[in-house]
């Protein structure tokens, strides 16, 4: 089993689809269950994303020690605002 998503811009298309699931060849899911990994927004052509890749790798870094002594902080932050 193969799980596909398409784009239908016609309405004959759709008919043909309906047409092999009642030939119970494919079916059709309603609402399709998506665990991407993803971000969520919109969507990205590979140039885009090629290009947020490489932003990304020139962007400034930290260490991981510096990043959870940062994270400590905020987090200490933020249960006192929701006490």
């Amino acid at each position: 089993m193969r799980t596909v998503t398409v784009q239908i811009t016609n309405s004959s298309a759709l008919k043909t689809l309906q047409d092999l699931e009642g030939k119970k060849y494919i079916r059709i899911v309603k609402t399709p269950r998506f665990e991407s990994p993803a971000l969520p927004g919109k969507e990205m052509d590979l140039p885009a994303f090629e290009a947020w890749i490489a932003s990304a790798e020139n962007a400034p870094s930290i260490s991981l020690k510096e990043a959870k002594s940062k994270w400590a902080a905020k987090k200490k932050q933020l249960q006192r605002l929701t006490r």
